[in-house]
């Protein structure tokens, strides 16, 4: 019997050099799913992190706060991060209003970890390691973010769009 979270237990799948197992062929499938998925999510994080970066040095420039410039940075870099992510990294085709709440929420959720965690490492090591602080709190979010996106925000619209690839592959 099928569920949600295992669709292919049981079931054979014919394939070019035989029959296979569903179970199989899907971790295959998921595994090289995850890994364009990470891959993806990297090269939007990429340019979500230089979007911050960028907006963080100019408001620094400007005398905002630290705490302020980052939170500011931060939200210019999840703009960014939510068209990226969900069109190309996810291919999230869903139109509901649940995946921006989610992805908002995760992101305010991950904004204050990364606001808490920029202080503490400018805590140790000083202002002068405003980068590493920003590197740090970066790093952190990103793990964050990734599951968050990959299994709460963007999963309903993967699973759709899989469950219509397997529909049309039937």
């Amino acid at each position: 019997m099928r569920s949600e979270t295992q669709p292919f237990s049981g079931e054979r799948l014919s394939c070019a050099g035989g029959t296979e197992s569903r179970g199989v062929a899907a971790a295959w499938s998921e595994h090289r799913e995850s890994r364009k998925q990470l891959l993806r999510f990297l090269v939007v994080g990429t340019s979500s992190v230089a979007v911050d970066f960028v907006a963080y040095r100019l408001l620094l420039a400007s005398a905002w706060p630290w705490d302020v410039a980052k939170g500011a940075s931060y939200l210019a870099g999840v703009v960014v991060g939510f068209f990226g992510n969900k069109w190309w990294t996810f291919e999230s085709s869903r139109r509901s209003a649940a995946e921006p709440i989610l992805y908002f929420v995760l992101y305010s959720i991950t904004l204050a970890v990364n606001v808490v965690c920029n202080r503490g490492a400018l805590f140790a090591l000083g202002e002068g390691g405003g980068v590493w602080a920003f590197l740090f709190a970066t790093g952190v979010t990103t793990v964050l973010n990734f599951l968050g996106m990959r299994f709460v925000t963007f999963r309903r619209g993967v699973e759709d769009r899989r469950t219509e690839a397997l529909r049309k592959a039937a």
